[in-house]
């Protein structure tokens, strides 16, 4: 519970000091809270009474948006979070307590209403809604606009890398296809060098011919994968339809509607009734607005996200009305009785837009994450098995044939070749391009080391690694390499997830008293106000020492790999 207290509080003073307090979707709220919820109704016995106090409250949040103003300038140029925040809440505190006497010069100086001087309890109130409703319209369109903003990013990264592997689509095909090209040469190269009389320099000449296709495979297996243009795609991505109001509804936090009422109605209660009404309050509050939530959660239960919204809506305003019907009796006819139907709904919207940023931001993160992940990771696999395909080819043709070709050289430079070694050699040769020629047209993905990962990952994000000698040797292991690829990709998902800037510092050290080795990727940026609720940071599967932390300006994902043998330190 500790622990959840001071993430909200965090996320709470992110929205705060986030430069973007202030929007035009505060402004939204704050005129039909003014002049609905909190407006000096305790005069206010009839309905032209209650029109002159509504006319009141609006021309009371008018002065104070416009003073409000200058703030909202400061907060988007100050550069120290905690300057911004500080300013903000005392923009906001001074607003909420000054609020009630403006709304009362207003009331009773410009309109001729009854003073009402409970300032204790309508302060206190003022306090309450502004800074907790306030609050959660700033969470919630920071929340979505850092989702937004990251979307934007992995979307962007996701096309840079499938492009990548596009080229590495390209770059094997062609490898295939130069390979073959080579081998049908040889071929026929072969074909007239037995038709011919065999001899050291006919040999030889074939043997020159084998070396330098050798060396046009192996100057493919060297080829930079970005000299390679990716094919054109085949197809359309996917498009993003625009989400309709009802399906932005999410089921907030069980008892956080309830508690905001309660807190906003509490000194109203102990004005009006004392400790009794106060208990009635808050127990009534607390426990509609748990029943709500359950009651929304019940019904939203296996229907579509507009299903969902719709039973979320209608149960809160239900819940609101039967607020209206309970007060009614307690504190008499008057527009006050009205203001649960007005505030239990409202407040459960904003906090189920709040929830949806919450939920929307963590699974659209870790969805375009695991498919940016996947395509970096399919691309290096391909390149990583061309390569090595290209190089066996090489080594057979350098090794096996040309090693073939010196042998039988030798022989025929001291006396002619008989028809039963000329066919020897012609087998052993045709045999060898076989080969070859076999496995360059069965590839197989096979696992792309650090490198391979790093070298894909290039066009979208600029990568520099640091890898000690014993990390070096550590990772001739596949099973330690596999696991350290995957700590860095994705730590570079979270580059360029967290941060516009597009770097990031890979770094493999030695442990060798653990027998493990320390993978850290880092990268500027600033993790989301919410990214230690509720897990989806993706990084559950690196194993329980795999972390994700803010450092200064930074985003750091450290993790142990562990390794069989203790890695020798190199000497300094």
């Amino acid at each position: 519970m500790r622990t959840r207290l001071r993430q909200a509080s965090a996320i709470w003073w992110a929205a705060l000091s986030g430069g973007r307090f202030f929007t035009r979707w505060s402004l939204a709220l704050a005129l039909p809270l003014a002049v609905l919820v909190l407006a000096p109704y305790k005069a206010a016995n009839s309905v032209p009474e209650v029109v002159l106090a509504q006319t009141a409250a609006l021309l009371g949040a008018l002065v104070l948006i416009l003073a409000l103003v200058p703030v909202a300038f400061a907060e988007r140029r100050l550069a120290d979070p905690r300057v911004r925040g500080v300013v903000v809440l005392t923009a906001v505190v001074a607003a909420s307590v000054g609020r009630p006497f403006l709304n009362e010069a207003l009331a009773v100086d410009a309109f001729g209403l009854q003073p009402d001087d409970t300032w204790p309890a309508r302060i206190t109130t003022n306090l309450v809604a502004w800074i907790a409703l306030l609050s959660l319209v700033a969470i919630t369109e920071q929340l979505y606009a850092s989702s937004r903003d990251a979307r934007e990013r992995l979307l962007d990264a996701l096309r840079t890398v499938t492009d990548e592997q596009r080229r590495a689509g390209r770059y094997e095909r062609e490898s295939r296809e130069l390979v073959a090209a080579e081998v049908e040469t040889l071929r026929r190269a072969l074909g007239a060098l037995v038709l011919t009389p065999v001899d050291f320099d006919s040999v030889r000449t074939f043997s020159d011919g084998v070396r330098s296709a050798s060396h046009r495979v192996q100057r493919q297996a060297n080829l930079d994968l970005l000299d390679v243009a990716p094919d054109h795609p085949t197809g359309q991505g996917a498009t993003r339809s625009r989400r309709r109001f009802l399906e932005r509804l999410r089921p907030p936090p069980l008892l956080l509607v309830g508690a905001i009422f309660a807190a906003g109605s509490s000194p109203f209660a102990v004005h009006r009734g004392g400790g009794l009404l106060l208990a009635l309050v808050l127990v009534g509050s607390l426990g509609a607005g748990l029943l709500a939530d359950l009651a929304s959660r019940r019904l939203g239960r296996r229907r579509d996200a507009a299903g969902r919204g719709a039973a979320l809506l209608t149960v809160w305003a239900a819940t609101g009305a039967i607020g209206t019907l309970v007060a009614l009796p307690i504190i008499g006819a008057g527009f006050i009785a009205l203001i649960p139907a007005i505030a239990f709904p409202g407040v459960a919207v904003i906090a189920a837009l709040c929830a949806d940023a919450m939920h929307r931001g963590r699974i659209e993160a870790r969805r375009l994450g695991r498919a940016l992940r996947d395509v970096a990771r399919s691309a290096a696999l391909r390149t990583s098995g061309t390569r090595r395909s290209l190089l066996r080819a090489a080594d057979l043709l350098h090794g096996r044939v040309q090693g073939t070709c010196v042998i039988f050289a030798a022989q025929v430079d001291e006396e002619p070749a008989t028809t039963e070694a000329l066919g020897a050699f012609e087998d052993s040769v045709r045999s060898a391009l076989a080969h070859i020629l076999l496995e360059s047209e069965d590839l197989h993905e096979e696992p792309a080391g650090l490198a391979e990962t790093v070298a894909v990952w290039q066009p979208v994000i600029a990568v520099s690694a640091d890898v000690d000698a014993s990390s070096q040797r550590a990772l001739e292991d596949p099973l330690v390499s596999l696991r350290v690829v995957a700590v860095v990709a994705e730590g570079l998902v979270n580059a360029v997830k967290h941060a516009a800037s597009r770097t990031a510092v890979v770094a493999v050290s030695a442990r060798p008293s653990d027998a493990a080795l320390h993978v850290t990727v880092t990268s500027p940026g600033q993790l989301r106000a919410d990214a230690q609720l509720g897990g989806g940071l993706g990084v559950a599967g690196l194993g329980p020492s795999a972390q994700v932390y803010q450092r200064g300006r930074d985003v750091v994902l450290e993790a142990i790999v562990p390794v069989l043998e203790p890695a020798p330190v190199s000497a300094p």
